[in-house]
């Protein structure tokens, strides 16, 4: 019990270090390589419904739509609609009534924005910031909902490759990775993650049903919320050309703590939703396999993840691990994931400190941009590759 609450502290103190900024927010761990193969052809299945396989977008082989819905991850799709919406140019912003499920940690409304740009191609951008467990809670605790103007959201950035995609804002108001599904009535803590991103869906889908191709992502507790609501996202969108990029939260654990993730999983209710397919999702100390396991299940996923080998906020003071031995396992369990899909799983690892990507000009390698690497695969270009620096 006291190491349970020890690890809550660290796990939550590193939310709050990085809780005052979208670029500084999140940590995690549980996975090593993949479960099951994906499954074979089957009936393509209108997006928010459907079960089977679907055909993969790219021609490549089929989605299986029936393992994603398996995960129970669309238990909340289409539960809420939004009581409020206000216009500001090309951005509107919904506001959700608590009673229909969608909320902050403490019972404020869910805000969430959508930015019409008139494109083909949509952004899911899954916010950062702050964590609650009973050891310790420190969280982002109210959203406005506006849309910030950073990286890839800058729609002033003419260099930034998705500045003209529409955008879809979740916004991160919950303390539980966008997953969360309890609520603990005696601390006043109400864990709607997976309902706010649900509804951020909703929105999603009633503003951009057929979107060419969509780029999920998400810094730090957003980064690694890409790794659940892929499966949200694509039960939503089975058509769609669909890319991740998660930043800074590639769930590496400590390897003195293999159960500690799965604890706090418990916590938030979240735990129900490991894939029961994937049994290294289930054994292993970090939350890789289930990245591969995504990987596995959607033969036309195209996966991008970003650290750097001494993130500061991650493997200093969440995992309190030495730099060296962080390093280690990073290299290690992304290689794994890279393994399961070779041409479409890429790493972008940098020397240094840095807790997400920050400017995506000036995180470079050898001149290589992020914004640049992120456009390669948004292009599936074949100069698309691993950057490890």
């Amino acid at each position: 019990m006291r190491f349970m609450r020890l690890w809550g502290c660290v796990f939550a103190c590193a939310f709050c270090n990085a809780a005052c900024s979208d670029d500084v927010s999140s940590d995690n761990p549980i996975g090593a390589m993949a479960g099951s193969p994906a499954a074979s052809a089957g009936v393509g299945a209108p997006s928010g419904a459907g079960s089977g396989a679907s055909a993969a977008p790219s021609g490549t082989g089929a989605i299986d739509i029936a393992a994603f819905k398996a995960t129970g991850l669309d238990k909340y799709l289409g539960t809420a609609k939004p009581a409020q919406m206000e216009s500001v140019g090309m951005e509107t912003r919904y506001t959700f009534n608590q009673a229909d499920g969608p909320q902050c940690l403490r019972g404020a409304p869910f805000v969430m924005a959508a930015r019409d740009s008139g494109s083909e191609d949509l952004v899911i951008y899954l916010q950062g910031g702050g964590s609650c467990t009973t050891a310790l809670c420190r969280a982002t605790e109210t959203t406005t909902g506006m849309i910030p103007t950073y990286g890839v959201l800058n729609a002033a950035d003419p260099e930034n490759p998705v500045a003209t995609w529409n955008v879809v804002f979740s916004p991160y108001c919950d303390g539980s990775l966008h997953f969360g599904d309890s609520d603990i009535s005696e601390m006043n803590r109400a864990h709607h993650g997976l309902r706010n991103a649900s509804a951020s869906l909703d929105v999603a889908l009633s503003k951009f049903p057929n979107p060419r191709r969509i780029l999920l992502t998400g810094a730090s507790a957003g980064g690694y919320g890409t790794i659940w609501i892929t499966a949200l996202v694509r039960v939503s969108y089975p058509k769609a050309k669909l890319f991740v990029f998660n930043d800074a939260g590639i769930a590496i654990a400590n390897p003195a703590s293999p159960d500690g993730f799965r604890s706090v999983l418990g916590e938030w209710g979240a735990a129900q939703f490991i894939p029961a397919t994937c049994d290294a999702c289930r054994t292993s100390p970090h939350l890789t396999p289930w990245m591969s396991w995504n990987l596995q299940h959607d033969p036309s996923l195209k996966l991008a993840m970003f650290s750097s080998y001494e993130d500061s906020v991650i493997s200093g003071t969440f995992l309190m691990l030495d730099p060296a031995v962080f390093k280690q396992a990073l290299l290690e369990q992304t290689a794994a994931v890279v393994e399961t899909a070779p041409t479409r799983a890429k790493r972008f690892l940098v020397n240094g400190t840095q807790h997400t990507v920050g400017n995506i000009h000036t995180t470079a390698v050898g001149g290589l941009q992020v914004a640049t690497w992120l456009k390669q695969m948004l292009d599936e270009d074949a100069a698309w590759d691993n950057v490890v620096q």
